[in-house]
């Protein structure tokens, strides 16, 4: 998922630069300490702000994720280290290359009462084949021919060819299940403060105050291992420094995605624990045009060697960071039976985490661009958005570039990601991207096949082509990532995303609670079932 405006513009706000609180590789956690027992009542910010919807089908940003993940299953899980693991589905089997069958787990309920069946399953995934539903993961379902109930609690997908990353995929919110009855009978209210959604998860929709928070309620009937709270409200912010008080001051328990800006502050705070997790997180600038400079290649290159990306991770991100070489992060592949492929294919890629200078002004020699500026999208009020448009931009002029930095409404910032003819007056956009399930055929394909959702340049190469589709389809672990190490050496010097550096999670919570997972893979897991009583 590449993000448009809120994600970036959120890690702005309190605290001043410099690197002395600089992650290293060690200071990393997947866990934070068990809970020792039951509390009350926990209250966790929404630093991006209020939902738009809890519709588990349009949750595709932050927010709604946060909190959907506690409330409606999808029908496989994802575990802290990133790996997948049964949930609503109590087994998979896949008879032929094409064919998925899901076994549903007997004995699940809803909050209502009313039994989960094969029916409710089909009637969710099928939502995401209907446009009219505006599904925020279409793109997971686009070489599915049928979903079918084939058995009382058998649930099988066919596919017009193999889709090997189709299963990774189910373990997030595009596969949750909603009660079919109750999202019939809502209509489009399915989702909003009014109605809320009717689930199976740990937490049931409690209440929705809009403006201000969402109150969800421990599920005391769950199938699986009880929540430890009671009750968890989501309380909604867009101000780093009106949140990070509220955390100083216990007023708020905890958040994900802690202000960047406020790192130090959260650090000294005696009232709380910051913790740095791993995560799919990047931040890149991305093209936006096919044509003028940023449409070649060999500009965007030379771009990238120019860029100083460890004093930006250490100045802009305070430490809260790492060098990317590519758009792909190493997480995404971590639980891979094929790791050892991936990772000697992502060693092999440049570093690029130093400026060359000399090389990047060789390749403005040769690709001779236009002498026009070149126009870089921000969303407005985004300090750390602004900080690392103004490296890049200093960075454009050392190798003879003029880099314009346009501030944009976030709401029209948002539109570049949707509308191609609100791109045609940008041509680079700073964005915040995130992997929410494991595997590489996930997000990459947006980015390097013709029509992809993020290929905004026009880019296509043949070989590339077919090496992802073969290995899209490689029902072999090992033949599949070798493929995909194969087109990532073709694609990934066109910089189709200048990666500029890949995020840790940053969570910080009261010293009065404990449990919740420190890795992104909160995003798509019921995170906040483990957070109890410290």
């Amino acid at each position: 998922m590449l993000v448009s405006a809120g994600a970036l513009a959120v890690t702005t706000g309190c605290g001043g630069g410099g690197t002395s609180g600089s992650v290293t590789p060690a200071d990393l956690v997947v866990s934070t300490p068990p809970a020792a027992g039951e509390i009350d009542k926990v209250s966790w910010a929404l630093p991006m702000g209020e939902p738009a919807t809890v519709d588990p089908v349009k949750a595709g940003d932050y927010s709604p994720n946060t909190v959907v993940s506690n409330l409606c299953e999808p029908l496989m899980r994802l575990t802290p280290d990133f790996s997948v693991e049964p949930g609503l589905a109590e087994s998979v089997t896949r008879p032929d290359p094409t064919t998925l069958v899901f076994t549903i787990r007997p004995g699940v309920k809803f909050w209502n009462g009313n039994p989960l069946t094969a029916a409710d399953v089909v009637h969710s995934l099928r939502r995401n084949l209907d446009p009219g539903n505006r599904p925020a993961h279409a793109d997971v379902f686009k070489h599915v021919a049928d979903i079918v109930q084939s058995g009382p609690m058998q649930v099988t997908v066919t596919f017009t060819r193999p889709d090997e990353q189709f299963l990774d995929s189910m373990a997030g919110s595009v596969s949750a299940v909603s009660e079919k009855s109750f999202v019939e009978r809502a209509g489009d209210g399915y989702g909003t403060p009014s109605v809320g959604v009717m689930c199976t998860g740990p937490f049931r929709f409690g209440r929705w105050v809009p403006g201000e928070r969402i109150v969800v309620t421990r599920n005391d009937e769950y199938w699986g291992t009880k929540a430890k709270a009671k009750e968890f409200d989501f309380v909604f912010f867009t101000d780093d420094s009106t949140l990070t008080t509220a955390l100083v001051a216990g007023q708020i328990d905890g958040t994900y995605e802690a202000p960047i800006g406020s790192l130090d502050t959260l650090r000294g705070s005696p009232g709380g624990k910051l913790y740095f997790g791993p995560s799919t997180q990047s931040l890149s600038i991305g093209p936006a045009t096919t044509t003028g400079p940023a449409a070649d290649p060999r500009v965007r290159e030379a771009l990238d060697l120019a860029i100083d990306k460890t004093s930006l991770i250490g100045n802009v991100l305070h430490g809260a960071g790492a060098p990317l070489k590519t758009f792909t992060p190493p997480l995404s592949w971590a639980g891979d039976p094929a790791k050892p492929v991936f990772d000697a294919g992502y060693a092999a890629l440049p570093d690029t985490s130093k400026p060359d200078l000399a090389r990047a002004q060789a390749l403005i020699r040769e690709a001779a661009p236009a002498a026009e500026p070149l126009t870089l999208a921000i969303p407005s009020g985004d300090q750390t958005g602004l900080q690392t448009a103004t490296i890049v931009q200093a960075a454009a002029k050392q190798i003879g570039l003029t880099l314009d930095i346009r501030q944009m409404q976030p709401t029209e910032f948002s539109e570049l990601f949707y509308d191609p003819a609100k791109r045609q007056t940008v041509d680079l956009v700073i964005a915040q991207g995130y992997i929410e399930v494991p595997g590489v055929y996930y997000y990459s394909p947006g980015f390097v096949l013709p029509g992809g959702v993020f290929n905004w340049t026009g880019w296509r190469d043949a070989e590339v082509e077919r090496l992802m589709t073969e290995g899209q389809q490689a029902a072999d672990p090992q033949v599949a990532a070798e493929k995909f190490v194969a087109a990532q050496k073709v694609f990934a010097p066109a910089r189709l995303q200048i990666s500029l550096a890949q995020l840790h999670e940053r969570l910080y919570m009261s010293n009065t609670i404990t449990g919740a997972p420190a890795s992104f893979a909160y995003i798509g897991s019921a995170w906040a079932a483990a957070v109890g009583k410290a």
